[in-house]
């Protein structure tokens, strides 16, 4: 296997050392990727290995947008697109392969009172791509809820990671002589309960003997 190398090139503009819109190439040479190959042996059976497959160029821009924090509410959100174009080969023939996908995320807190505050954020992929991969839309949605007691020493934590169960995807393979479809999902909707308690412990702080020099008394 030969080493992989990316080169990237990016130009932004930030307000507040914060960047809001973004675009940028990744330039990959000598890729090294995980691929499915056919069986020499059997027609049924396929194996997943890695390979070096020729170059990836990957197109991308940013948009990101936010209400200053510090107040009631506060939400960041944005949307990126990435192309990416792949050229080389595969199984010993030539490859191109072309693809774009979209992602929409947002992150949203709500003070409900001095003591309590409320978390919601997200993402969703569209005619996303996980290497020659072909994935169908999904994404995900996590809240979580936190209240202070004992002067807020005390802090309890109710989440929900995945609410509605949509971090999952179908999927379609079709390069070489490998044509494959499936359904992909893992253990992703839990839910849980947190508590945090601070003791109000400090660090001891050291103490040093300044010695002026002797010029200098």
């Amino acid at each position: 296997m030969r080493p992989q190398f990316t080169q990237n090139y990016e130009a932004n503009i930030s307000v507040d050392e914060r960047p809001v819109f973004a675009i940028g190439v990744n330039d990959t040479k000598d890729i090294f990727t995980n691929v499915v190959y056919q069986s020499d042996t059997s027609s049924e059976v396929a194996y997943r290995t890695y390979d070096n497959l020729g170059s990836n160029k990957e197109t991308y821009f940013r948009i990101l947008g936010a209400v200053p924090p510090g107040r009631k509410y506060f939400i960041v959100g944005g949307f990126q697109y990435n192309h990416n174009f792949y050229e080389g080969y595969y199984e010993g023939k030539p490859l191109s392969f072309s693809k774009g996908s979209w992602s929409v995320f947002m992150y949203q807190t709500l003070k409900i009172s001095g003591t309590s505050q409320l978390t919601l954020n997200g993402f969703a992929r569209f005619n996303g791509q996980q290497q020659f991969y072909e994935l169908t839309p999904f994404g995900a949605l996590n809240l979580s809820i936190n209240h202070q007691f004992l002067k807020k020493k005390l802090i309890i934590t109710l989440s929900g990671n995945d609410l509605f169960y949509t971090n999952n995807n179908n999927f379609t393979l079709n390069q070489g002589s490998v044509s494959a479809t499936g359904f992909r999902k893992s253990d992703t909707r839990r839910f849980g309960i947190s508590a945090r308690y601070n003791f109000g412990l400090r660090k001891k702080e050291d103490n040093f003997l300044n010695i002026e020099s002797p010029e200098k008394l």
